[in-house]
């Protein structure tokens, strides 16, 4: 049983985009974001993502089969002191507890070593744990900040986390 990531590309997107709507649908538990008049989410426009050689979006896949996705930026869509930020990572309910996520993440660092930020809304308990867990395991330093933003009009409270990872850190082991 292996976890692997797959580039997301021009070719590939129709997966991703379905797949974001539904991390959508599981997201707005935190964002109290309503759906359109449609029945889905509004989405901002994605296409960057597969289209913009400055942001990384990968598939994750476990046995072949595509399980969720994970989303990576790098400047000038991140902060001025920061090279990379995990934007968006997800992973099916089905497959979650399973080691998938780590070992996805754990990859990303391998292809992208340097200076990250991590954001996620304080109330998705499991997303503050896995960060949390996950960079306490790699023993490196850690900045944690509190913050909020406005989303249709609802203040969330958000939490960001900022780490170095080099490749001396044990990523390939961890």
């Amino acid at each position: 049983m292996k976890t692997a990531i797959q580039h997301i590309t021009e070719t590939n997107k129709e997966p991703f985009e379905n797949l974001f709507n539904y991390y959508l649908y599981e997201l707005s538990a935190y964002s109290q974001e309503d759906i359109g008049a449609e029945g889905t989410f509004e989405m901002e426009d994605i296409s960057p993502y597969y289209r913009d050689e400055r942001l990384y979006p990968y598939f994750i896949t476990f046995n072949d089969k595509i399980v969720g996705f994970i989303l990576v930026t790098s400047p000038p869509y991140v902060a001025k002191e920061v090279d990379y930020s995990v934007q968006e990572l997800f992973v099916f309910p089905k497959y979650r507890g399973t080691n998938i996520a780590k070992d996805a993440v754990m990859q990303i660092f391998q292809l992208h070593s340097g200076r990250y930020e991590v954001g996620m809304f304080k109330s998705n308990v499991k997303a503050v744990k896995f960060w949390t867990k996950l960079i306490s395991a790699l023993e490196i330093p850690v900045f944690v900040e509190d913050g909020s933003t406005e989303i249709q009009g609802n203040a969330v409270q958000t939490m960001g986390m900022k780490f170095t990872i080099a490749l001396y850190a044990g990523v390939d082991s961890a």
